[in-house]
């Protein structure tokens, strides 16, 4: 039975494949009757079908098992396809660079790891070092989820794997984490989380390489190039004073705090940018939905927050976390206009280290 025909039809025998993934595993038999169109399939095409499973909402991960199998069995049709080549200079170019330069890091330290077991050491610490050496992936992860995931969701209503690759890259990290924490005296659990990280990583790098880059290229265009066009500011009146265009950067600029502002479609509509600044974002995510700003174990929360704003339930919400030994205060706001209207959600982020540590008084006077 021939299953290919045109584009549509053949997203559709993607999508059917997919969720016959979802709901079990799949026979030989099943997979030769799909064959003809998982063997060609394009990226363009994968993506499609992704879209359809990830759209929808609730918890994305409860996919994940579903989706590796799917991409392993088009995994033919990816490898075979022509990859653009990125304008040099371009934000496609330089992450593909980077995502290069993962794949070869991962591939010495499988060298190392197959040299220590062959030699059955029981001293991992060349391999641990490895790994915290390894900053690259951190940083290569936050460059994706700043810079090019806003911009993606922006040129395309097909977005929704970007979820799933954020949960992966958290989960990513968190492996990462743990072998670094790791003493190394249970080398069975060494082994293994080190087992984990490696794959993890290696799935994050192929689907980058063969669907997300390609797609979000596509999409983009020259887009990738415009920045979100924000209001020029003449200057800021109020009854209790004025300030000048250049006044108020430079105020937000000196803040102890940075603060962000959510309007009421939950969209970022502003946030300040001064050095010290403790959770990275750039001009990209202007515009963006808040929800998509968030690793997706986090958006839940997030949701209840808003929501309770909205509904009139609560005004305010306070968070604290412990970060690189950094004592972070995050709290949330309910911004209403006089008559009670909701117009958003402000978000004011400190280190609040030091405030921790005074002690006494110290007096202007």
């Amino acid at each position: 039975m021939e299953l290919i025909h045109t584009s549509d039809e053949r997203i559709e025998q993607l999508t059917q494949y997919l969720n016959l993934l979802r709901s079990g595993t799949t026979d030989k038999q099943t997979y030769a009757l799909y064959a003809p169109v998982l063997e060609t399939a394009t990226a363009f095409e994968a993506n499609s079908a992704l879209e359809s499973l990830l759209s929808h909402p609730g918890d994305v991960t409860v996919h994940t098992a579903a989706v590796a199998r799917f991409i392993r069995s088009i995994g033919k049709g990816l490898e075979s396809q022509s990859l653009p080549e990125y304008p040099k200079g371009s934000l496609f170019a330089s992450l593909d660079q980077e995502n290069r330069k993962i794949v070869l890091g991962m591939e010495k330290l499988q060298r190392l790891a197959k040299k220590l077991q062959k030699q059955q050491s029981e001293d991992l610490s060349p391999l641990i070092e490895e790994v915290a050496s390894f900053s690259l992936i951190k940083d290569h992860y936050e460059r994706l989820q700043n810079e090019l995931f806003p911009l993606f969701e922006k040129a395309s209503t097909e977005h929704s794997c970007v979820k799933l690759m954020w949960s992966i890259q958290d989960t990513a990290l968190g492996l990462q984490k743990a072998i670094l924490s790791d003493d190394g005296r249970d080398l069975k659990r060494s082994w293994k989380v080190f087992g984990q990280f490696y794959v993890h990583v290696g799935i994050l790098s192929y689907r980058e390489q063969y669907i997300l880059l390609p797609v979000a290229y596509r999409a983009l265009g020259t887009q990738e190039q415009v920045q979100p066009e924000i209001s020029s500011l003449h200057g800021f009146v109020s009854r209790t004073g004025s300030l000048s265009q250049q006044e108020l950067e430079r105020i937000f600029s000196v803040l102890p705090f940075d603060i962000a502002f959510i309007g009421s479609d939950d969209r970022l509509k502003f946030y300040s940018d001064p050095p010290h600044r403790i959770f990275v974002r750039t001009p990209q995510v202007i515009g963006r939905l808040v929800q998509n700003c968030h690793p997706p174990k986090s958006v839940h929360t997030v949701q209840a927050i808003l929501d309770s704003f909205k509904e009139g339930r609560e005004d305010s919400a306070e968070f604290h976390l412990v970060m690189k030994g950094r004592f972070i205060h995050i709290q949330y706001y309910a911004v209403r206009s006089t008559d009670g209207e909701y117009l958003g959600c402000m978000e004011v982020t400190q280190d609040a280290t030091h405030l921790r540590s005074l002690t006494g008084e110290k007096r202007l006077l």
